[in-house]
């Protein structure tokens, strides 16, 4: 993933790209005064976000604020989760979130499926999560914050049962855990990115309506805190239903463009966090996306690209390991190489 920041960067061309919008800090703060002082952003990952980019994300809007005060009243992120979406093992950006590595080479198979059953045609939103594993994880590893999501999981009475070789195993869903430790990881690095002591999570259930009009029911998981006396809300929910209703109303076509989703979401001002992979038949795959988006709905994607260029140049991590986890004896570091690299 990359993310350029426009006060330290300037922003990179991409040529002859109808539908991808990068735009400058000074149309960010513009959309945000047309908003009534709202920034609104979105991640779109299948199942969640990973650390490194949310961190980079984080330091990004603590930078609009702290520059632009008076610009900007509320911060809202969307993490638009996919729950339809087929699982793969060969992806290793959904890979990651059964079998876990950390940037210190440590590893582990959380899932309640057998690989081969996950090799089978399966939706992300049938992916459990085996309870006994996550807890010998998070012992493994020390991350005290995915404690405090399975903790609330079971709170909440979302702990099932699912038969595997003829055992029962305390399971949760993958959309369920993995959205609700993004909340918590959201909540504890910001300790250290804004200075916050408090921060509350709690379900939700809103409304949205996007760009053509079209209204949907959303609901999932809500952080909230707030700095400088503005308010920062971080949902995480499967949209779902939304890529296949808009997908269905534009294309008429089983095959799935979730970007004509976000077209709809940029038009009335959510900024999407999005990443260039740098591998070019993936990048052609994503311009179409992009430009058929905006033939069909008529709104850019607004694009706010992240650059992990510079933490890969200075070892912080490598090419490969940008969707790995962050061990608890590290996030501070990588915090204060991130705001020395990138100057904020």
């Amino acid at each position: 993933m990359k993310i350029i920041l426009p006060w330290t960067h300037n922003l990179l061309r991409r040529y002859g790209i109808d539908g991808y919008k990068k735009i400058s800090l000074d149309k960010i703060l513009q959309i945000s005064e047309e908003n009534g002082g709202k920034l609104n952003f979105t991640f779109a990952r299948q199942i969640a976000p990973f650390n490194i980019e949310t961190i980079l994300a984080l330091l990004y809007i603590k930078g609009i604020i702290d520059k632009y005060s008076d610009k900007v009243g509320e911060v809202n992120l969307h993490i638009l989760q996919w729950g339809d979406d087929k699982f793969s093992l060969g992806n290793i950006e959904k890979r990651i979130f059964v079998e876990l590595q950390t940037l210190d080479d440590k590893e582990y198979y959380i899932a309640v499926q057998s690989k081969k059953q996950l090799k089978k045609n399966i939706k992300i939103r049938d992916v459990y999560l085996d309870v006994d594993k996550i807890r010998e994880m998070i012992k493994g590893t020390g991350l005290e914050y995915m404690r405090k999501s399975l903790d609330y999981l079971i709170k909440k009475e979302k702990v099932t049962k699912i038969k595997e070789r003829e055992e029962s195993k305390d399971a949760v869903n993958i959309l369920d855990f993995w959205g609700l430790t993004t909340l918590y990881y959201i909540g504890e690095v910001s300790r250290d990115i804004f200075g916050i002591n408090n921060y509350e999570i709690n379900e939700f259930k809103d409304e949205i309506e996007l760009a053509n009009k079209d209204q949907y029911k959303i609901s999932g998981y809500e952080l909230t805190f707030e700095y400088k006396g503005k308010k920062l809300r971080f949902r995480t929910y499967d949209a779902s239903h939304i890529y296949e209703k808009e997908n269905e109303e534009y294309k008429k076509e089983e095959k799935m463009n979730s970007y004509i989703t976000l077209a709809l979401y940029s038009g009335i001002g959510y900024i999407l966090l999005e990443e260039d992979s740098g591998k070019s038949s993936v990048d052609q795959k994503i311009r179409e996306f992009y430009k058929e988006a905006k033939d069909k709905t008529g709104y850019d994607i607004l694009i706010l690209e992240a650059d992990e260029k510079k933490l890969i140049e200075r070892g912080i991590i490598s090419e490969d390991s940008y969707v790995e986890f962050i061990g608890k004896d590290k996030i501070e570091k990588i915090i204060n190489t991130i705001k020395e690299t990138y100057g904020i």
